[in-house]
């Protein structure tokens, strides 16, 4: 049956992806536009010529790690379906579960007609569980010393370009999409349950909802270089702005800013920051760590080989302050 429902999933994922797809870069563009309009630190004239400038400055070609982005995006497009699937899948096999769980213990419901007030119900709480699941998987990422060391390759980008975000390691991928499966399938299985909704409809209705507010959330604006922020209303919704903070080397910075969507995770775990000015700091990893990843080569097979140090080096024989530590990196 789970077989059957991710086919379901995947079959209807086909052409809803791609009208959403099309979105975020059109949203990319507005919320560009917006941003040179609104602010005036970048430095341009607010001509076409000055957005066009501000819109593609010459680091995106000249940044090694700009190629290294787009590299490590290729080779990773013959990896994705083995990670993405885990979470389609995942989330599919919770959500019956935990309904059939809850059918055998507290007994069977009758389907009720559907209305908008239920499916609204489904989109809010599927848009609350994963966001807190994404949230809290990148702050394991952050606070487990193996996961660090993963993370690390997404975190070595000192200049941010869309295509930055589809920089994480495969093992990166799979730990964090079995979290928000776990998370989301859970959530629906349980709001199925207790609103007599169809478990196939409303586990689809549930990642819709989620992959919808993501994306159309200026998506592509988070990994990049243009600092849309939201002002005041960052206390509860994370800005662009905000998340490339989180990718600052300054120390003050440091585990910072881990939501998606919503600030209210951070500001729960004590990791909330308002934006700041761009240009008052870098990007990337402290110190020189950063040149362990020059390479693709270096982001697949890096943390291995730096796990595998950590393992096999007893903590006596290194000084203390070379000893990686969860989450003792940039946030």
């Amino acid at each position: 049956m789970a077989w059957s429902l991710l086919k379901h999933v995947f079959s209807h994922f086909l052409s809803f992806t791609f009208v959403v797809t099309m979105a975020t870069w059109v949203l990319l563009v507005a919320g560009a536009a917006i941003t040179f309009l609104v602010r005036s630190d970048h430095g341009q004239p607010r001509t076409f010529h000055g957005f066009g400038r501000f819109f593609l400055p010459p680091e995106i070609v000249k940044r090694k790690s700009c190629r290294i982005d787009a590299a490590f995006w290729l080779v990773n497009r013959m990896t994705t379906p083995f990670v993405i699937a885990p979470l389609l899948l995942g989330s599919a096999v919770c959500s019956e579960l935990t309904y059939h769980e809850l059918s055998a213990r507290l007994g069977p419901h009758t389907e009720r007609p559907e209305s908008w007030l239920l499916w609204g119900t489904v989109v809010f709480i599927a848009v609350i569980a994963a966001d807190f699941g994404t949230f809290y998987t990148h702050y394991l990422d952050h606070k487990i010393g193996a996961m660090w060391e993963f993370h690390k390759v997404h975190h070595a980008a000192d200049f941010l370009i869309p295509i930055t975000n589809k920089r994480f390691h495969p093992v990166q991928q799979l730990f964090d999409n079995g979290g928000v499966a776990l998370t989301t399938g859970v959530a629906l299985g349980a709001c199925a349950y207790a609103l007599s909704l169809p478990i196939y409809d409303n586990t689809i209705a549930g990642i819709d909802a989620y992959f919808l507010v993501n994306a159309l959330s200026f998506y592509h604006l988070r990994h990049s270089h243009i600092p849309m922020a939201y002002g005041r209303l960052e206390k509860w919704l994370l800005s662009p702005a905000q998340h490339q903070l989180h990718h600052s080397r300054e120390d003050r910075h440091w585990d910072k800013n881990f939501g998606l969507f919503l600030s209210v995770w951070d500001r729960m775990f004590g990791s909330f920051l308002f934006s700041e000015p761009p240009g008052s700091y870098q990007l990337g990893l402290a110190g020189n760590e950063g040149q362990a990843f020059q390479s693709v080569w270096h982001l697949y097979f890096t943390p291995f080989a730096n796990i595998w140090k950590s393992r096999a080096r007893r903590p006596e024989d290194q000084p203390r302050a070379s000893i990686p530590a969860p989450g003792a990196g940039p946030a």
